[in-house]
């Protein structure tokens, strides 16, 4: 025991305090994920997790040498090399979910079988996908750590990792909050390095995927459709997507052989679906092609129906709709599903045909799914569009709003134009 505390530290006494080196971390283990050896100073409150300031050790003018700078490597007699172990880890990350969400925070744990003297953590980005994102180390940052932790800065990103406060501490059963960055960064995975004694392991937890909702509106009227409703209390006419009653994103496959459609909003209750319609009136829903987000006894489902008038009940469509991914966010519901450009039968609707789009909620119940009771608490596209093309449409929700606005609102500006005239 005492050969190995003479390996892993060197004490060098002063009138003052007691300074050693120990292994550990630094921003130059960023990369490499290798401990380098670090000066430590006993402090005089010798409170774990304290500097002789008082401090917290991820405060402000804390007075331990500080992990972000370089490592101390001058000659003090030893030559302690750490040694990478590749036998199966006594340690492991676990994470609270298998998705994060953009700009949300995830609880995260290292966890072990076996005590550990120091270690450091980051969060990197897998890359690839549909859309060839690049891989990225560092990516989000950490918010919280427990007191014998703190931030590291790795690539001058602030906060982008953590490490173990320079104390000699056995730790165990870390939990740590993170931050998932704003920005698309497509799969993650957490990797982190360990060390006890002189061994070290590296490893990482499962790959955690994006979770696709709300959206992006980066590339929206170009590379896609987007369509946001905004309520009526809401201080500005603009809302975010986090902040819809209702979002429809439509984007295309790059074969042209299918679209991707995204719905969902907030719910008040279970009873209540949120809705995408394609119909050739805007003043009637005669053979509307519908598609449902709803609840079913607490799973988000999906459902696609055939709308032959407004005066009866959606019946359950025939055609072709494929699930793809799902969520249930506090009050809100998301359906994101594919549909092929294929006619489906003399009833049903072709989707490569212009038409009006109605973005809309409904109520539902053990029995069914119904119409809103006016079509005026309906939303309604400006015109009829081809689904393969894209736009961009933010409007008041009607089923908030209920007066019929849009022809309103047409009118008076004609009025208004023909005033001005002089007519």
């Amino acid at each position: 025991m005492w050969f190995q505390i003479a390996f892993t530290i060197v004490a060098v006494l002063s009138s003052h305090s007691l300074a050693a080196f120990l292994l550990g971390y630094t921003s130059e283990s960023c990369d490499d994920l290798k401990p380098n050896r670090i000066p430590f100073v006993q402090d005089v409150v010798g409170q774990p997790g304290l500097g002789s300031n008082g401090l917290p050790i991820n405060a402000p003018g804390f007075n331990r040498p500080n992990p972000n700078g370089p490592a101390i490597n001058g000659p003090d007699g030893m030559n302690v090399q750490p040694i990478l172990m590749t036998t199966v880890t006594p340690y492991r990350i676990f994470t609270v979910d298998n998705r994060y969400k953009k700009g949300r925070a995830l609880e995260v744990r290292l966890e072990g079988r076996e005590y550990f003297e120091a270690f450091v953590m980051e969060a990197r980005a897998v890359g690839g996908g549909p859309t060839n994102k690049l891989p990225q180390a560092g990516v989000g940052r950490f918010v919280s750590a427990p007191r014998t932790a703190m931030f590291l800065s790795c690539r001058d990103r602030s906060s982008s990792a953590v490490v173990n406060a320079p104390n000699p501490l056995r730790m165990n059963n870390l939990t740590f909050t993170w931050e998932a960055p704003f920005q698309d960064v497509g799969d993650i995975y957490f990797i982190a390095s360990v060390l006890l004694g002189d061994r070290y392991w590296v490893f990482t937890s499962e790959r955690l995927l994006s979770n696709p909702f709300p959206g992006e509106l980066v590339g929206c009227g170009i590379r896609r459709t987007c369509v946001r409703l905004c309520g009526y209390y809401q201080s500005s006419p603009i809302c975010s997507l986090d902040e819809a009653e209702y979002v429809l994103i439509i984007e295309i496959d790059p074969s042209q052989r299918e679209t991707q459609i995204t719905i969902g909003g907030y719910i008040r209750d279970p009873q209540t679906y949120v809705a995408f319609g394609m119909a050739y009136s805007d003043f009637s829903l005669m053979d509307m092609d519908m598609s449902v987000c709803m609840l079913d006894r607490g799973r988000v489902t999906l459902g696609h129906y055939y709308v032959k008038q407004e005066i009866f009940p959606p019946f359950p469509h025939a055609g072709v709709i494929i699930p793809d991914l799902t969520d249930l966010d506090n009050n809100r519901i998301w359906c994101r599903f594919r549909r092929p450009f294929l006619p489906y039968g003399p009833t049903s609707i072709n989707p490569t045909r212009s038409m009006f789009h109605y973005y809309f909620k409904g109520p539902k119940n053990d029995s069914g799914i119904y119409l809103p009771e006016s079509i005026y608490k309906m939303n309604i596209s400006p015109r009829q569009y081809n689904i393969t093309e894209f736009y961009t449409d933010v409007q008041i929700s009607n089923s908030a709003f209920l007066p019929i606005a849009r022809h309103l609102v047409v009118f008076f500006l004609l009025l208004i134009g023909l005033h001005s005239k002089g007519f």
